[in-house]
Formats: structure tokens, C-alpha cells, sequence
């Protein structure tokens, strides 16, 4: 019977540096495709969060100064009159119907609701019918609300209505701004703004993130610190104020 030649010690080591060079491959492909997915799923997270916002801001935003008889309120001031602050929103004078709060987070908008009521405010309450046929004015703030701990991807957008708490309508926010507000003589009257999305515990591992380097030229504010290695999303939008047009 002959015998069998076994592995040499040399040929032993080459056969188990190749495996392990074959392991660490399969290895890092499994962890750049893990990374890869957490990275779309933190950027879909962000753009439906982003959607959500666009939807909800241009509705209410473009209610600001509706007068729901405009045939026998004919002007701004005689609809809205002037009014104390109240609600977190600062006092408005006669015919004003948007302001920024005083710590500039915040927007308040007031505008009329249906004469017969079967309109909504923005947490779906009812505005009751007004008496006299000209509308129930409601006052709405719609404010950011960084997220006490300080993480990122937990602060919200929250709206009051009617004088109710606040509840959140918008989530996944790392930062929010609202620009400065046009006067009343100006010829253009919109509201603009611009949100910051992050996705929670997904950070980048090194991929290219843009976002990081145009939140401070679009809005002048710093970004939040840990940002630069989460999943971004910048949205802006301008909403026209028709209802204040000359």
C-alpha cells in the first residue's frame, strides 16, 4: 500500500492566509451593503418626513388672512382687529395676520374660518360657525421644537389652534428657520422657510454628505453639532401669502 502525502506546514499556512484574506472580503462586502442600505433608508425616512412638511406648511401657511366674507369685510383691519399676546403668539395689530414669535422659532397666522362651519383647524379640531356669518377667527402657531435631550433626528414641528395644546404634525427634524417675514407695503408677500432632516442612528461611515456644507450658507445658522455624519435632508419652501395680496 503506498502512502499518502499530507499538506507540508507551508502549504497549510498559504491555504489558511487565503481563507482568511477570502473571509475578510465577504466580510467588508457584507458591511458595505449593510451601511449602503441604512444610508437609503435614512435618506427615504428623510424625504418623506420632507414631503410631510412641504404638505402641511403650504396648507396652513396659505390660510393666513382668509376672511370668509370678504363682500362685507372688505378690508384686513376690519376683519382682524387688533389683539393682545396670547398663546405663545405676540400681540398683532389691526389687519396683521402673520408674526413671528419673539424667540423667531415659531409663526403665528390668523385667518377666518368657513361661515358655515365645516372648517378645520390644523389639528383637525372644528371651528365653530360664527354668528354673525363672517367667519370664526382662528389664531395658529406653528412652532420647532428641538428635542430636549439634544438628539439628532427628534425635533418636531408642533401647531396650536384654537387656543388647544400643541401637538406634533412634522417629525425627524435636526433644525428648522423661519426667514424674515415681508412687510405689509411690500409687493411680494411669502413665507419662507427651511428644515433640516436626520435620521436617527444612521450615521454615514464616510460617505459624501453635502447637505453638511449648504445648511449654514442657505440659513446662516451653524449646524448642529454630530450632524455632518448623520443622513441629511434639506428641504425650503416659499408659500405665497394670497390672501394679503394688495
Amino acid at each position: 500500500m503506498r502512502a499518502q502525502r499530507g499538506l507540508s506546514i507551508i502549504e497549510l499556512m498559504v491555504a489558511l492566509t487565503l481563507s482568511s484574506f477570502l473571509i475578510l472580503a465577504v466580510t467588508q462586502l457584507y458591511l458595505n451593503n449593510k451601511r449602503h442600505a441604512l444610508f437609503q433608508e435614512g435618506q427615504v425616512s428623510n424625504e418623506e418626513n420632507g414631503r410631510t412638511a412641504l404638505l402641511l406648511l403650504d396648507q396652513q401657511l396659505a390660510r393666513a388672512g382668509f376672511r370668509a366674507n370678504p363682500t362685507l369685510q372688505t378690508t384686513l383691519e376690519t376683519a382682524f382687529a387688533a389683539r393682545p399676546a396670547a398663546n405663545g403668539c405676540p400681540a398683532m395689530s389691526s389687519g396683521q395676520a402673520v408674526a413671528l414669535t419673539d424667540d423667531k422659532t415659531g409663526l403665528c397666522l390668523r385667518y377666518q374660518g368657513e361661515t358655515k362651519g365645516r372648517d378645520s383647524d390644523c389639528l383637525g379640531n372644528p371651528i365653530a360657525e360664527d354668528a354673525n356669518g363672517n367667519g370664526t377667527e382662528v389664531l395658529t402657531r406653528i412652532s420647532y421644537v428641538a428635542d430636549p435631550a439634544g438628539t439628532l433626528g427628534r425635533g418636531t414641528l408642533q401647531c396650536s389652534a384654537q387656543g388647544r395644546p400643541a401637538q406634533v404634525i412634522v417629525a425627524g427634524l435636526a433644525d428648522f428657520v423661519w426667514f424674515t417675514l415681508p412687510t405689509p407695503s411690500q409687493p411680494s408677500q411669502a413665507v419662507r422657510y427651511a428644515a433640516l432632516f436626520s435620521s436617527r442612528a444612521v450615521p454615514t461611515e464616510g460617505m459624501a454628505n453635502a447637505m453638511a456644507a449648504n445648511w449654514k450658507p442657505l440659513t446662516g445658522r451653524e449646524l448642529p453639532a454630530g450632524a455632518s455624519t448623520q443622513v441629511l435632508q434639506i428641504v425650503q419652501g416659499s408659500v405665497t401669502l394670497r390672501n394679503l395680496m394688495p
